[in-house]
C-alpha cells in the first residue's frame, strides 16, 4: 500500500497507536513504543463511552448535534498520575459544519470532567486527534471552535491535542503539539515510529486488531479479514505442531484471538469482540470441522469450542499437511450477523479493567 495512503488508512492508524502502547524491546522494537515509554498502558479499544444521566440531559438540553454514544479508537491510562489519553484517528480534518462534528462534540465532552466519573480512576484526560500532519492546523482550529460552542451551551469539554503522521523518506514520523507535551511531560516534538519502509509497504504484520467497522472500503475489509484469518491459522499450526498425541487440544475464537493480538483482544469493546469471534468461528473453525468430521473421529465443534484428539501419528500428520497447504484457503467473506442476545446492550468490557 502506498505510504501516503497508509497514513490515512483507519486500520493502520488504529494499529500503529496500539503498537506504540505495547511493551517492546528497548533496542529492537517493531514500532517505536512512545506511549509505553511515557508510562501509558491500554485501557480500552473501540469501546463506547456511556454518558451518565446528568450529562446526557445536559447534552439534550444544549440543542447541539452530539453523538450520545461516542467510541474512541483507543484509551490509554497512566497509573502514576491517573492521566488518560483518548484517541480519535481521522484521514482528514473537517470543519465545525461537517457531519463529523457530531462525533467530535461527543469526544470533547467525554474527555472532559465526566471522563473520571465514567472511567475512574483516570481523572485527567486529553482528547488526541491523529491525522496526516498537514491537516493538524485545521483540525485544531475546528476543535477550538467546537469546544467554545459547547461551553456556550453549558457543557464542559476536555482539553485536546492534535497529532500528525508524515512520511519522510523511508520513515513515518509521529508528531504532536505543545498541549500534549504539557499533558504528558514530554520534551520532544516528534519521533520516528517506523523506519526502512518501501513505497508499497505491506501493513499485514502491523495488524493486531481489525473489525469491519474499522474500514469503509470493501476491498480493504476483505484484505484485513484475510490477515486476521491467516494469523489464526498460523497460531493453530504452532499450537498443534507442539501438541502431543493422546491429549485433547481445545480452542475457541476468543482464546485464539487473545494469542494473535498479544492479549489486546481483551481490551476491545464487546460488540467488536463478538464480530471478530464470529469471523473465526464461521470461517475457520466450522471449515475445519466440516472437512474433518467424516475423516477423523477426534475432531469436534460445539458452537465455538473446537476439540481435536489424535490417537495415532498419521492423524496428526494428515491434519497438519492439510492446514499447512496454501492451496487450501479459508473464506474471508464477512459472515452473516447473528440475532441480538441478552448481553448485547452491555458494552462495557470488564476484562479491560483487570
Amino acid at each position: 500500500m502506498k505510504l501516503d495512503l497508509l497514513l490515512k488508512d483507519p486500520v493502520f492508524q488504529l494499529n500503529i497507536l496500539l503498537w506504540m502502547a505495547k511493551e517492546q524491546d528497548a533496542e529492537n522494537y517493531y514500532v517505536y513504543p512512545l506511549f509505553h515509554q511515557l508510562g501509558f498502558r491500554i485501557v480500552y479499544v473501540e469501546t463506547p463511552f456511556a454518558f451518565p444521566e446528568v450529562t446526557m440531559r445536559a447534552i439534550l438540553d444544549s440543542g447541539l448535534d452530539i453523538c450520545i454514544e461516542p467510541e474512541p479508537d483507543v484509551v490509554l491510562g497512566r497509573e502514576s498520575d491517573n492521566k488518560a489519553l483518548y484517541f480519535e484517528a481521522k484521514a482528514n480534518s473537517f470543519t465545525p459544519g461537517s457531519t463529523n462534528s457530531k462525533q467530535a462534540r461527543a469526544h470533547l465532552v467525554a474527555s472532559g470532567p465526566v471522563f473520571e466519573e465514567v472511567w475512574s480512576p483516570y481523572s485527567a484526560c486529553q482528547l488526541c486527534y491523529v491525522l496526516p500532519k498537514s491537516r493538524c492546523g485545521p483540525m485544531s482550529r475546528c476543535l477550538t471552535a467546537l469546544a467554545g460552542k459547547l461551553r456556550e451551551n453549558g457543557l464542559r469539554p476536555g482539553p485536546f491535542s492534535c497529532h500528525g503522521l508524515a512520511v519522510k523518506g523511508t520513515r513515518i514520523i509521529y508528531s504532536w503539539d505543545s498541549a500534549f507535551k504539557t499533558h504528558v511531560a514530554e520534551r520532544r516534538n516528534a519521533v520516528t515510529v517506523l523506519d526502512k519502509l518501501t513505497e508499497d509497504t505491506d501493513p499485514s504484520p502491523l495488524v493486531i486488531i481489525f473489525t469491519d467497522d474499522d474500514c469503509e472500503c470493501q476491498e480493504r475489509r476483505d484484505f484485513y479479514r484475510h490477515v486476521v484469518i491467516d494469523q489464526v491459522r498460523a497460531c493453530l499450526l504452532c499450537d498443534l505442531h507442539a501438541h502431543n498425541l493422546g491429549l485433547a487440544y481445545e480452542a475457541t475464537p476468543d482464546t485464539l484471538l487473545m494469542k494473535t493480538s498479544d492479549q489486546v483482544f481483551k481490551f476491545l469493546g464487546r460488540k467488536r469482540q463478538k464480530s471478530l469471534c464470529r469471523l473465526i468461528r464461521e470461517n475457520v473453525l466450522k471449515r475445519i470441522y466440516e472437512y474433518w468430521k467424516d475423516r477423523q473421529s477426534g475432531i469436534h465443534l460445539d458452537y465455538d469450542h473446537l476439540r481435536i484428539f489424535w490417537s495415532v501419528p498419521g492423524e496428526k500428520d494428515d491434519f497438519l499437511d492439510w492446514l499447512e497447504d496454501r492451496r487450501m484457503s479459508f473464506d474471508a467473506t464477512k459472515p452473516p450477523e447473528e440475532g441480538p442476545t441478552l448481553f448485547d446492550s452491555v458494552d462495557s468490557n470488564p476484562e479491560a479493567q483487570k
